[in-house]
């Protein structure tokens, strides 16, 4: 599992940062076993950039990984902006989320967005089998959400509240099952 860095909202800025400071990403403590000084030991790079055409394009983005000298593992450091273990920017699934809770179907989501119609329904799925635990988590962050029951009216106004990578990076650090 990767730490997820705070605050590092697009692609563009976290690029900025790791040009004009390299180590700002750097962990102080290993995320597994909380022993000091992870050192650098790689990159990887992602392909997150799925908006700009191939000549604006920001990929490939090159994510850190970091190696403990205690525990003998690797983990990478991700900012906020990328979900792990996804394709698509968080700001993509907001609009599509924002457009299903809207009562969009899947087919005319898809037709307004790069996913497909079977990526649009199962992000949806996933967000309203979680709905309760990212509730209980982000009400606990920011308490006037506890006014809204509804899947359609929480998510509406969590969106208003904060982005949606900030209320995912909240449930993942909890242990709530991110989509």
């Amino acid at each position: 599992m990767p730490t997820i860095l705070a605050e590092i909202l697009s692609l563009i800025q976290y690029k900025t940062e790791v040009e004009n400071n390299p180590n700002a990403e750097r962990p102080a403590l290993c995320r597994l076993c909380g022993i000091e000084g992870p050192w650098k030991h790689a990159t990887y790079s992602r392909q997150s950039d799925r908006i700009n055409t191939s000549s604006h394009s920001l990929n490939p983005v090159l994510i850190q990984r970091y190696y403990c000298s205690d525990c003998h593992k690797t983990f990478s450091v991700l900012p906020e902006c990328i979900p792990p273990q996804r394709w698509y920017l968080w700001d993509l699934q907001a609009v599509v989320l924002l457009l299903c809770l809207s009562g969009a179907s899947a087919s005319a989501v898809a037709q307004e967005v790069i996913p497909s119609r079977q990526t649009v329904r199962r992000w949806f799925r996933h967000f309203q089998e979680q709905y309760r635990l990212h509730r209980d988590v982000l009400c606990g962050h920011f308490i006037a959400l506890g006014r809204f029951s509804e899947l359609s009216d929480f998510w509406q106004a969590a969106l208003k509240t904060v982005p949606l990578s900030t209320a995912m990076r909240l449930c993942y650090i909890a242990g709530v099952a991110i989509p």
